[in-house]
């Protein structure tokens, strides 16, 4: 009796079939992760610098919604204005800097301010030996007689040369304290996140106790106009940090010793108006900023002159 007629080949075809096309099907909702370039990298850091982490943290909290991603620092962005020029050009996708009215067409920007608005709040170094010289100043135009250093390519240059002040042109960071020791200018103005711990790497400055300038600014990102997916990705991952306090933990963690160092509150603050701050800045949210900004700075009713 001959065997049964059983289609094993059709069967076998199907399956076939249906395995090739879950596989398929796999590796197309595998989604490959996003390549994001950067230059917010320190090289030699022990730790990624917090801008960096702030980035991380925004893209973290859209993993689900958005999907992987990749972070690849650019080392050939090392100022300001390099990095502004390779955004422009597309070979950056993402820079943290403040914001001014030249760098509007830069790239897409989000309405955040990693800072809380203390990168607006500068605290004077000058030399040791002239520290008691510069603690009783409580004006400005007392202010206006000496002469400021500052980076050039810095939105503060803009924001105090707007005021009427006196400056000396320094051309990156770590050449001012050269300067200040052989008197180009007087004082150098460091943001209250950084002044002490850049000042005390350096035994003959110090940081004036008794006062600070102080203008509105945020510091925030900017996206390559070419991604605006991504964007929108870092505007509702800012959305969920602040709603959930990670956030606000993160700027403790990393900016808080700094700022309490600075003893804000016990500082007179002499006020600018900032003429370089693009329009539509979120002055006014007030879960944005630092209380002491808010409060000194932002708060309605608060002067922006003195």
């Amino acid at each position: 009796m001959p065997p049964p007629d059983i289609p094993h080949v059709p069967h076998r075809r199907q399956l076939l079939l249906t395995v090739c096309g879950i596989g398929m099907a796999s590796s197309v909702s595998a989604q490959a992760p996003l390549l994001i370039r950067h230059n917010m990298a320190d090289a030699g850091a022990a730790s990624p610098p917090y801008r960096l982490q702030v980035l991380r943290l925004l893209l973290d909290r859209t993993l689900a919604s958005h999907g992987p991603y990749e972070l690849r620092a650019n080392p050939s962005a090392t100022t300001q204005s390099r990095a502004l020029a390779q955004l422009r050009a597309g070979d950056l996708d993402v820079w943290a800097s403040m914001c001014s009215r030249s760098r509007q067409d830069a790239g897409l920007s989000i309405p955040i301010c990693l800072r809380r608005g203390v990168n607006g709040v500068r605290l004077p170094v000058v030399l040791a030996e002239r520290r008691s010289e510069f603690e009783g100043l409580r004006h400005q135009l007392a202010l206006r007689t000496y002469r400021f250093g500052q980076v050039s390519h810095w939105p503060d240059a803009r924001v105090l040369a707007g005021n009427g002040f006196k400056l000396e042109a320094v051309q990156t960071l770590e050449a001012f304290p050269a300067m200040l020791r052989l008197r180009r200018f007087d004082i150098f103005l460091l943001a209250a996140d950084e002044a002490h711990a850049i000042a005390q790497a350096h035994p003959d400055l110090r940081v004036v106790d008794g006062w600070c300038l102080a203008y509105p600014s945020l510091y925030g990102f900017f996206v390559n106009a070419r991604l605006p997916a991504l964007a929108s990705r870092l505007r509702e991952g800012w959305a969920r940090c602040l709603a959930d306090g990670s956030f606000a933990a993160l700027f403790e963690a990393h900016l808080g010793p700094q700022i309490q160092r600075a003893q804000l509150d016990k500082r007179l603050w002499l006020r600018l108006p900032n003429p370089d701050l693009p329009d539509g800045m979120p002055l006014r949210e007030r879960a944005l900023w630092h209380p002491q900004v808010w409060q000194h700075l932002l708060a309605p009713g608060a002067s922006l002159s003195r």
